[in-house]
């Protein structure tokens, strides 16, 4: 699987890969790799990756009770299809790349609606903005969206309970810490919905990494926080709704309409 690096003029770098769902693989700011990835599993198609920046739509988590969800919605399996798909259209320049998708005769299997996806990411020297562009080209039907990101951060295991959670709603991060450490993701209101548009919502200090400062637009309500146990990574995950969104409250897109949400990560060390 080929492997497509963008890079800033100081040599930061980005990294992804289109035929692995088009999932970036690598930040690494001012020398300084960020994201954790599972190699193993990422060379095995037959697994999901854990690591990276999974792209998940169109829609974070699994579907509350398929039996009873909307025929629409009812296959779609936890995250979604792009994750395991190879199908992106995509272009490649000096610090910026973009990823495209659309339906096609299997996503309409699972997801029986038109779409048009556009992921484009930038690099700079200390910062990384990776934005999502949703068109619904219907001009009859909604357009039910949920989608999210799936950000896995490096830190080493045994400092986890170190982090420090610089925000609004950090304490009730910082205070979860036995159940996001060992499996069960928490949710926590996006702190952009309550601070000035004109400063970062989001300040994370990782030893050993630094503090990374993480901004999403009010398009993804929740923010997930997630980790495994013996696994050094912790994931802060911008995602629409929480799990079951796209059943119980997705967001909507007009016919011939569309959206922009997007997020960023930047580095002080």
């Amino acid at each position: 699987m080929k492997i497509e690096t963008i890079r800033s003029s100081g040599g930061s770098s980005l990294s992804y890969c289109p035929e692995r769902g088009g999932i970036i693989t690598s930040i690494i700011l001012r020398g300084t790799e960020i994201l954790y990835l599972d190699q193993e599993a990422f060379e095995n198609p037959e697994v999901n990756v854990k690591g990276g920046i999974p792209i998940l739509f169109p829609n974070a988590g699994p579907i509350p009770d398929p039996a009873t969800a909307p025929a629409g919605v009812a296959r779609l399996k936890q995250h979604g299809f792009v994750r395991q798909s190879s199908r992106w259209i995509h272009a490649t320049y000096w610090n910026k790349f973009t990823e495209d998708m659309t339906d096609d005769n299997e996503t309409m299997d699972c997801y029986p609606y038109q779409f048009m996806l556009s992921i484009i990411g930038e690099i700079g020297e200390d910062a990384c903005s990776i934005d999502a562009r949703i068109y619904n080209p219907s001009a009859h039907s909604i357009l039910p969206v949920s989608m999210g990101f799936h950000p896995y951060f490096r830190v080493p295991k045994g400092i986890k309970e170190d982090i420090e959670f610089r925000f609004e709603g950090g304490n009730e991060v910082k205070a979860g810490f036995d159940m996001w450490s060992n499996g069960k993701a928490i949710s926590i209101a996006n702190p952009r919905l309550h601070s000035p548009l004109d400063s970062l919502a989001m300040e994370v200090f990782i030893p050993g990494l630094g503090h990374l400062f993480f901004d999403s637009s009010i398009e993804y309500r929740r923010i997930w926080v997630w980790s495994l146990p013996g696994k050094d990574f912790i994931c802060i995950e911008p995602v629409m709704r929480d799990k079951g969104g796209i059943v119980t409250d997705p967001m909507e897109i007009k016919p011939k309409g569309e959206i922009w949400a997007g997020f960023g990560v930047r580095l002080l060390q």
